[in-house]
């Protein structure tokens, strides 16, 4: 009986288990799930907003204005992203410790040290009427979601206990200085790698490295490095990898290449790949605001799209849109000098709250140029400020809602003209024919230098002057070949007179679409959706090509694969031996300096072109680990050749043709939450094996890891246009419209988009009516006005 009493009672409890486990993730998984079908009250509306969702859960919203357009935006942005908008206005705002801990502590310092909250207050002081409408409309959008849901949120923020705080159009503007500060090569910190190289390697080493025409230093920047050339430890920049900086493809074909004789644009901007992924896609349909295209969750409008009369994409310029400025401090460290003169440093103090632990005050020190950073003398570094377009008074939303309503290609360059940055590369089409290529964005004006070095602040002949005329950057309006493309190449035209900074990538990408566009005579939008699938490396056929020679043994039996390749990046074939080649390669190039001198490596692909093309030092082929020896080109790319054969042999024997490019080059999708113990496989998907490089149209990129090259960045979205078809364009996310991992929408475009799949995007109100599954209806609350 006992026994039995037991049993019973045993039973009981795995059952209550059971029950509140199932309770549990009954709550998980639908807390917070998208509602696309009702009626719901958004205080503010002037009229009734009508949302219909097709299959693939992207929203075509019909409103009478373009603010009542933006707050619906922001209600639908909430309703999808709600987790990605809150953990983005924290990230943007060095707050995630509050909700984090001590383990976003560092990134949060960094975050209040770059100000970047403090530069969308800037934006928001700066807006004109009509933006300020649309980001106050769309804060009333998110903050109606908020109070409908209540404590219904999603899985995320139920998990971390984050009650959002009511939306604010200064949290919208941090999403614009997320975007340019991922845009930015500030990341990389290239002036404080330059002159550490310049304290290394010297003058005309470093000027050789950077290339391109760089300007000589400042002399007081050359003695800096000479009194600190004997510094040989601190920190150093991760391991290099062939495929470390992300890029971006835009093009468009004119009537005369187009089977629909009208104008077709491509683009597939190239960003970090995550769950929920950057872009959301949507139709907005007002009176005085008609496009369709994707919009960045957070802000309202549309970044990349099309409308009745024009279509446009953008890629990054790859702009030096900053400049480090060393600076000379006083005795007592208040003021930093000013020709001969001084200006004071202004010091705030701001408290980062840390979830389960006591607050930190972090000091943040400023001067008339941008936030001050402290000295580090271990590595050579004095005080610094930072110039950054990013900090300057703008609007960045106008431009695109001026775009949006521009009907001809004259009309652009006005409408885009508040715009400062990040600057992007912008091809544009008009449906009447013809095409134009401009820069969206400004470009500093510099007194002396070109910002590739740090510069004197303390010198009056140095810092900035203004923005550049828009007229005076490189522009294209009707090409005689009918044919735009961009790809982060170099894009000044034959002639072009004026100084460019920039960081432009090797030319392959651009190249590569060039040579399969001029292939034949006419496209359609679905054929150019596969060359953004294309994943031929010119790159590689040109590394291939400048190494070509007899080589024994191993290295040998390498080449011999490899000059019968086509450079195509398979997941299985050669283009594994190519990877693990151009690895060895860059190792033994390059990365020997850099372990031995403790400094940042050189490498950059553009370096690797340059040295095996013979215009670079090869002084960087010696191995500095053996001095006795000078090696020479030809043994480090035999001893490169036979490495990566002697690599591959020992992964997957000799057949090359079976060997798995796919398993060191896979992609994981990864959410906020995927990282949390138990639950967090719910959230991510993958790892995958992707075809692709840095290199190929279909760019899949990303540094090595180990003995795996991981993709941590692609195409973010493919997006096509044909302008004679109002309902022939085409589009993919990678992964869905959702940010919730149980909804129907999350991942349900991942297949396709690794298919090289699209879907249609409908443009008139019967090919909406016809894609339409669900209608969700927005109405003004009894109390609006």
């Amino acid at each position: 009986m006992k026994k039995r009493t037991v049993l019973r009672t045993a039973g009981l409890i795995v059952l209550l288990l059971l029950i509140v486990a199932a309770g549990a993730w009954w709550w998980l998984t639908r807390s917070g799930l998208p509602a696309r079908s009702g009626s719901f009250e958004l205080p503010g509306l002037e009229a009734t907003v009508t949302v219909r969702w097709d299959r693939w859960g992207v929203p075509n919203i019909e409103a009478a204005s373009l603010r009542d357009a933006s707050a619906a935006l922001g209600y639908l942005h909430a309703n999808d992203r709600m987790t990605q908008l809150e953990i983005g206005r924290r990230a943007a705002s060095g707050r995630l410790s509050e909700v984090l801990g001590e383990i976003t502590l560092d990134y949060d310092r960094g975050m209040r040290k770059l100000r970047l909250r403090r530069a969308a207050e800037t934006l928001w002081q700066s807006a004109g009427p009509e933006s300020k409408e649309a980001l106050e409309a769309y804060a009333a959008g998110v903050n109606a979601w908020l109070d409908e849901r209540g404590s219904r949120l999603p899985p995320t923020l139920e998990l971390l206990g984050i009650e959002p705080e009511p939306w604010q159009p200064v949290d919208s503007l941090c999403f614009a200085l997320l975007m340019a500060q991922d845009l930015s090569f500030w990341n990389d910190r290239p002036e404080e790698e330059r002159f550490r190289w310049l304290r290394t390697y010297g003058v005309d080493r470093t000027l050789d490295v950077i290339g391109d025409g760089v300007l000589p230093p400042a002399a007081e920047i050359e003695e800096l490095a000479r009194a600190s050339s004997e510094l040989r430890s601190g920190r150093n920049a991760a391991e290099p990898g062939p495929d470390a900086s992300p890029g971006s493809n835009n093009w468009a074909v004119g009537g005369s290449r187009s089977a629909s004789g009208a104008p077709l644009v491509a683009n597939d901007p190239h960003l970090g790949l995550r769950l929920p992924g950057v872009w959301y896609q949507a139709l907005i349909r007002a009176p005085d605001y008609e496009v369709a295209g994707m919009t960045l969750p957070g802000l309202p409008g549309v970044v990349v799209g099309r409308t009745e009369h024009l279509a446009w994409a953008v890629t990054n310029v790859m702009l030096d849109d900053h400049d480090l400025f060393f600076e000379a401090l006083d005795p007592s460290g208040t003021q930093v000098r000013r020709g001969d003169g001084w200006a004071p440093i202004t010091v705030e103090t701001e408290d980062i709250g840390v979830k389960g632990a006591a607050p930190v005050t972090l000091e943040l020190r400023s001067t008339d140029i941008g936030p001050l950073f402290a000295a580090e003398p271990e590595i050579g570094l004095p005080a610094r400020s930072l110039a950054w377009t990013a900090y300057l008074p703008a609007d960045p939303l106008l431009a695109f809602l001026r775009l949006a309503r521009a009907h001809t290609l004259e009309d652009v360059p006005a409408a885009i003209s508040s715009y400062v940055g990040p600057a992007q590369n912008l091809v544009v089409a008009q449906r009447d024919g013809g095409l134009l290529y401009t820069v969206l964005g400004r470009v500093p004006e510099r007194k002396s230098g070109d910002g590739r070095l740090p510069a004197p602040a303390w010198d009056p002949a140095y810092g900035w002057s203004g923005l550049r005329p828009t007229d005076l950057d490189p522009k294209i309006l009707r090409p005689e070949d009918d044919l735009l493309v961009t790809a982060n190449n170099d894009i000044r035209p034959p002639g072009y007179d004026q100084p460019l900074s920039a960081d432009f990538d090797v030319s392959s990408r651009r190249d590569r679409i060039r040579e399969l566009l001029l292939a034949q005579p006419t496209w359609t939008v679905a054929g150019m959706g596969k060359v953004q699938t294309d994943h031929v490396s010119l790159f590689a056929n040109e590394v291939l090509g400048l190494c070509s020679g007899e080589y024994p043994g191993d290295a040998g039996r390498a080449f011999a694969v490899l000059a019968a390749w086509n450079g195509s990046m398979d997941v299985e074939g050669p283009s594994a031996l190519y990877a693990l080649f151009e690895r060895h390669l860059i190792e033994g190039i390059f990365n020997d300096e850099s372990e031995h001198d403790h400094v940042p490596s050189v490498y950059e692909r553009g370096r690797l072109e340059r040295i095996l093309q013979g215009t670079m030092d090869p002084v960087w082929f010696d191995d500095v680990e053996t001095p006795d020896t000078v090696e020479t080109r030809r043994q480090v790319v035999e001893a490169a050749l036979a490495a990566a054969w002697t690599d591959g042999v020992a992964r997957w024997g000799e057949d090359v043709a079976a060997w798995k490019y796919g398993e060191l080059h896979t992609l994981t999708l990864r959410h906020p939450a995927g990282s949390a113990p138990v639950i967090g496989r719910f959230f991510n998907r993958g790892p995958m094996p992707m075809i692709g490089s840095a290199t190929t149209v279909a760019a899949f990129g990303g540094g090595w890891r180990g003995d795996r090259q991981p993709v941590t960045y692609g195409p973010s979205m493919r997006w096509l246009v044909d302008l004679a078809n109002p309902d022939g364009g085409l589009a993919v996310l990678p992964g869905g419209q959702s940010g919730h991992p149980w909804d129907e929408h999350y991942d349900d475009q991942l297949r396709p988009y690794l298919d090289g799949e699209l879907h249609p995007v409908p443009w008139t109100d019967a090919a909406i009516t016809a894609a339409t599954v669900s209608t969700l209806t927005l109405r003004p609350a009894a109390s609006s006005p």
